[in-house]
C-alpha cells in the first residue's frame, strides 16, 4: 500500500502538524510579504536552503497572512527581504499610493541556525507578545469565556440564553422572590397562567 501524500519525499515529518506547530517564528503584523533568494548549486546559499527546507513550511503555518516567495538563481549572493506596511490615515484615503519599506538580511555564508535566530531576533515577535497573543486568541476562541476582551461579554449574548432580568424580566416561577418569600403570591399567579405559558409567552416578547 502506497504511503500518504504527506509522508512522502525527504524528512516527511515536516508535514506533521506537531512539527509544523513547533515553529517559532511568528512575524510581527507590520510583515506582509517574505522572500528568499538563493541559488542551487552555489555553497554559498548552503545555509539558506537548509533554512527553507527545515523551516520555512513552519513560517507559513504560523504566518498565514505573510506571502512567501522563493527567487531561485536570480542574485549571486543569497539574502532574505521582508515588505513591512506602514497603515495611515493618508492611506485610507489614498488607496493608489503604496507606503511600504523593504528590509533586506544578508544569508551569506550563514548556517542555517543563523539565519533562522537572526529573522527571530529582527522581524519576529517576542516570547513575551507571543504568550499575549495566545492568551488572548484562547479567551476569545473559547465559547465558555464572558466579560471583557472575550468573545461575549454576558452570557446572555449567546444564542438559545435566556436575557439578562434587568432588560427582560423573567418568568415569575423563575424568579426568586416569589419561589422562597412569597409563594403564595406565585400560587395566584398560577391560577391565571400556567408555568409553560408564562415561558412561551418569555421568548415572545422582545429583547
Amino acid at each position: 500500500m502506497p504511503a500518504p501524500m504527506f509522508l512522502r519525499g525527504a524528512a516527511p515529518w515536516r508535514n506533521t502538524l506537531s512539527y509544523l506547530e513547533s515553529g517559532s517564528i511568528i512575524f510581527r503584523p507590520i510583515v506582509r510579504v517574505f522572500t528568499l533568494n538563493y541559488t542551487l548549486d552555489k555553497p554559498d546559499s548552503d545555509g539558506l536552503r537548509r533554512f527553507i527546507f527545515w523551516h520555512l513550511a513552519q513560517i507559513q503555518y504560523k504566518n498565514p497572512s505573510v506571502q512567501c516567495v522563493q527567487f531561485k538563481n536570480t542574485t549571486p549572493t543569497p539574502f532574505v527581504s521582508f515588505y513591512l506596511t506602514r497603515p495611515s490615515i493618508e492611506n485610507e484615503t489614498n488607496a493608489d499610493k503604496d507606503d511600504y519599506e523593504i528590509v533586506h538580511m544578508d544569508c551569506y555564508k550563514k548556517s542555517s541556525n543563523e539565519i533562522h535566530d537572526s529573522i527571530r531576533r529582527v522581524m519576529g515577535k517576542s516570547e513575551l507578545q507571543q504568550r499575549i497573543d495566545s492568551e488572548l486568541t484562547a479567551r476569545l476562541e473559547n465559547p465558555a469565556n464572558f466579560g471583557k476582551d472575550c468573545a461575549h461579554y454576558c452570557m446572555c449574548l449567546v444564542y438559545g440564553q435566556m436575557s439578562c432580568p434587568g432588560r427582560k424580566k423573567l418568568p415569575d416561577y423563575l424568579r426568586g422572590k416569589y419561589t422562597r418569600y412569597k409563594i403564595d403570591e406565585l400560587e395566584d399567579i398560577r391560577k391565571k397562567i400556567s408555568d409553560n405559558d408564562a415561558l412561551k409567552d418569555y421568548w415572545n416578547r422582545p429583547f
